[in-house]
């Protein structure tokens, strides 16, 4: 009877310990607490790339007016190509923390706990799934721009360049940062809309996180 009667109780309690672990909500909270610093991941690498930008004007003219400038433009020593590096390399870190998010999300759609707050969870996961497809637009358009400066810069060395390759090139460039800006502008309305709904979500989660203590 003994025997028979510990076998209940340890099946009562496995029933009761998969129950907690099933409602779904410590994983909930878990993913929308990583999301912040990956929100400020990307918000100090796409702030890294602006202030590269900020400097590029007076760096490019800087090296026209040297004497030795289109040495420079040829053997890819010009400032301005450290410059592009260094915003290539904010890209690469936008982009691995884009896969991080991706992740995240990934891993809120995928929660079936019985407890957690269907709508906001959903919500939630549908605006990181807008925010990561425009971080993807925005760095492979950012990438085609760095590609097309690097083979701008190099054609000022070129024997034939004339006045009008200058104006040419420039004028090209700034219509493709036209793009960039306008992709960059949409990402600031998404991360806006993004911190909304992960505060929305963190509330809803806490909530029950304490109810059910």
């Amino acid at each position: 009877m003994k025997k028979r009667t510990k076998t209940v109780y340890a099946l009562a309690a496995a029933f009761f310990l998969t129950g907690c672990a099933n409602d779904g909500i410590a994983d909930a909270l878990k993913s929308t607490e990583a999301i912040e610093p990956e929100e400020n991941t990307l918000l100090s690498e796409l702030n890294k790339v602006t202030k590269q930008e900020k400097a590029l004007q007076e760096t490019f003219e800087k090296t026209l007016d040297e004497s030795d400038s289109l040495t420079q433009f040829s053997d890819g020593t010009a400032p301005v190509f450290e410059n592009v590096k260094n915003r290539k390399t904010a890209i690469s870190a936008i982009k691995k923390a884009t896969g991080e998010m991706k992740e995240t999300q990934k891993s809120l759609a995928e929660n079936d706990g019985d407890k957690v707050p269907k709508e906001e969870i959903e919500g939630l996961s549908e605006e990181i799934k807008k925010l990561t497809a425009s971080l993807d637009d925005y760095s492979k358009q950012y990438e085609k721009n760095l590609k097309e400066e690097e083979t701008y810069y190099q054609s000022l060395a070129d024997e034939e360049a004339t006045y009008k390759t200058l104006t040419d090139g420039i004028t090209k460039l700034n219509e493709e940062d036209t793009k960039t800006k306008e992709l960059l502008n949409q990402l600031n309305e998404q991360f806006k809309t993004l911190k909304k709904q992960r505060t929305e979500a963190e509330e809803k989660l806490n909530s029950l996180s304490e109810s059910s203590k």
